[in-house]
């Protein structure tokens, strides 16, 4: 089996809420560390983000990983920025060569404050 993984997406009678592609950076870090990445959408739901790794290196995060999130941090985009708190279930597309570029990560939303809504 390749090293490389397929985007997968779920049919139809399994998608929950539709997506929406968009560009908008996002802003991460684990809970309680300062280390912050960056971190563009490929396409927003409802219930989360599809973001897109276009670094060279080792992409930090592994599936069911807490992240402190800022969506739109600069608001080129949207009104505000928006925070949240996500958790990553999906991680596909790392590299043959261990690094990060091109690896997608699934963001479950589990956490927004009401304003952000």
């Amino acid at each position: 089996m390749s090293s490389l993984t397929r985007l997968v997406r779920p049919t139809k009678q399994r998608v929950r809420a539709p997506r929406v592609p968009i560009d908008l950076e996002v802003r991460s870090k684990t809970i309680g560390t300062s280390a912050d990445y960056s971190f563009y959408t490929e396409d927003i739901s409802r219930s989360g983000l599809l973001l897109i790794w276009e670094k060279e290196a080792k992409m930090p995060f592994n599936i069911n990983t807490l992240l402190e999130l800022t969506i739109d941090p600069e608001s080129s985009c949207l009104e505000k920025p928006v925070s949240c708190l996500g958790k990553v279930v999906r991680r596909e597309g790392t590299s043959a060569d261990g690094k990060g570029h091109g690896t997608r990560l699934g963001i479950q939303i589990v956490q927004i404050d009401n304003t952000d809504l």
